[in-house]
Parts: C-alpha cells; structure tokens; sequence
C-alpha cells in the first residue's frame, strides 16, 4: 500500500530516547495527550485522550525497539468517516543521525481518495506535524508546547 504522507523531523536526540518518549505513555502524556491507558506494547490496542479530541483507540500492529512502531486507526473511531468504516496504517520510522540525534519520520497509508479520506488525512497530516514539533521541542528544551 503507498503512503498518503510522510512528515518528518530532526531531533537533538539519541534515537532510543526519542523511541522511548512515543513508546511510554508517561511521556506521551507530557507532549501530545492529556492521558493514555498504557504505554504502545505489540498486539494492545492503546486508548489515547486529548481533552479537545476525546478518546482515540490505536491498535499496537508492530514494534521494533529504536527502529519502527506501526499503529492502526480506524477512520469511524477517529471521528474521520461516518458510515465508512476502514483501518489506516500509521507508522513511525527512526533513524540513527549519529551518536545524539534522530530523524523521525511519521507516514499514514490508508486513507481513501475520496473527499472525507483527503480531508481526513490532511487533518492527520497535520496533528502528526504538530507532534513531531512538540516531541523536538519536549526533548531538545523540556518545553510543553501545547
């Protein structure tokens, strides 16, 4: 399946610590979401909570310590599509920059090419865009810039 888009970023960081800050719900809750119940394990179906979103469940498809994390969403659940139900992949890939810092890639595939599945997918085109920006400024600065 092609990806509907790649965002990416530079991070300051050791890839394993920036893995570990999308892994841990802790620290999840400290850059993106108000509250999540657990931390991202293969196989859970995790349930994050944003205040101004509400409950958003992704299923755990794949980990690979340091290396990748591929999630399912469904567009019905995420509030996307209404009487079109369908998973998306979302996968997050990290790359090694030297010794203290990392390239985050965060993709979706999935999203119809209808007008709620553009819609839909710039709408997490963008959110995925704003965590990238956040997780940079959380990590390099200990800022919240929510």
């Amino acid at each position: 399946m092609s990806r509907n888009y790649t965002v990416s970023t530079r991070i300051e960081r050791p890839v394993a610590e920036v893995f570990d800050a999308i892994v841990s719900s802790k620290k999840l809750d400290r850059y993106f979401t108000n509250g999540t119940s657990g931390d991202l394990e293969e196989g859970q179906t995790i349930t994050w909570h944003w205040d101004h979103w509400g409950d958003n469940p992704v299923t755990v498809k794949r980990v690979v310590k340091n290396e990748l994390i591929e999630l399912t969403i469904n567009s019905v659940e995420w509030v996307k599509t209404k009487d079109d139900s369908y998973d998306v992949s979302v996968l997050f890939e990290f790359e090694a920059l030297g010794e203290n810092a990392t390239r985050l890639s965060i993709s979706e595939s999935g999203w119809k090419t209808d007008a709620d599945g553009y819609k839909a997918s710039h709408e997490n085109c963008e959110g995925w865009t704003h965590m990238a920006a956040c997780l940079k400024a959380y990590l390099e600065h200990g800022i919240d810039l929510r």
